[in-house]
């Protein structure tokens, strides 16, 4: 074969690659195998965290943090996938063929290190495909102008299970608050009450849980306030009282004195002008307020 007909076959063959790898419907696919698949789950009262090494790919990570909503994202490595609308499926395993595959939704591709993020509730149905042994399959558009090659990446089924078990169990101990949810709070009083009701204790009672769970928070900061009814001196001392009492249960509680400030006001902070009954009950309170490092 002469020259010339090597290197018209050479263009023949990259034209024709160059083809394939364009054709509308092509997209490279990512996803373990029955050989590869592995789970993992990481567990804390602050975030339960499931996710699988996709192979030559990276991650796919499904996580849920306190006060949160379901949430699962994808983490690249060297894919690069095209910015702009992509779509959420499932579909059956080569090993059980018998469920066609569906739609679930669109989702947003970006250029980022996590190009996507599946928000609730559509994270908890790739979650429900999971346990139901589908693959839960996310596909890029393609943008050959861009250099961009359609990308279908799934996570498997295979070996979900026991990962699985322990990612519920974080779920069910994973704290009811985040920090922004937690970080005030305030304890309202009845006139000239200073005692802990069985209402207060329980939401004292979670403060005191997010400040065990969480090592960023340095401090509570407790203030104790009453309304204008009464004289100053007497305000004054309604005030320490009830700053004390939540002092003393934090200490009860196991935290440390040195991170607590307690500090009192008597009516001299008002959140609002005590003209009214109701605006009294509002200025009758205790304020606690969680600081990080």
């Amino acid at each position: 074969m002469s020259h010339i007909q090597h290197h018209t076959m050479a263009v023949w063959v990259v034209s024709l690659l160059g083809l394939f790898f364009t054709l509308p419907g092509y997209a490279i696919t990512y996803h373990a195998g029955l050989e590869d698949s592995e789970w993992h789950a990481k567990s804390s009262a602050l975030e339960c965290r499931l996710w699988q090494p996709i192979p030559s790919f990276g991650d796919g990570v499904f996580t849920i943090k306190a006060g949160e909503g379901l949430h699962f994202y994808l983490k690249p490595g060297n894919s690069r996938m095209a910015p702009g609308v992509g779509k959420i499926s499932a579909e059956s395993p080569s090993w059980k063929p018998s469920v066609d595959a569906f739609d679930i939704t669109e989702v947003d591709v970006i250029d980022d290190l996590v190009p996507v993020t599946v928000k609730p509730p559509y994270a908890d149905m790739m979650l429900a495909n999971l346990n139901q042994g589908l693959i839960p399959m996310i596909t890029s558009r393609d943008d050959v102008a861009a250099g961009y090659i359609a990308i279908k990446v799934g996570v498997s089924s295979v070996n979900f299970q026991h990962a699985y078990a322990d990612y519920a169990r974080c779920v069910s101990n994973l704290l009811p608050v985040n920090y922004q949810q937690i970080a005030r709070s305030t304890v309202f009083y009845p006139f000239g009450k200073a005692k802990l009701a069985d209402d207060v204790r329980d939401q004292l009672d979670l403060v005191i849980r997010y400040m065990k769970a969480d090592k960023r928070v340095s401090r509570v900061v407790i203030d104790g306030h009453t309304d204008a009814s009464g004289d100053k001196k007497a305000n004054i001392n309604v005030s320490r009282l009830r700053a004390n009492l939540v002092t003393a249960y934090f200490k009860r509680a196991g935290i440390s004195s040195k991170r607590i400030v307690t500090r009192w006001h008597g009516d001299k902070y008002p959140t609002l002008p005590n003209d009214t009954d109701e605006n009294r009950a509002r200025n009758r309170r205790v304020t606690i307020r969680l600081d990080l490092e």
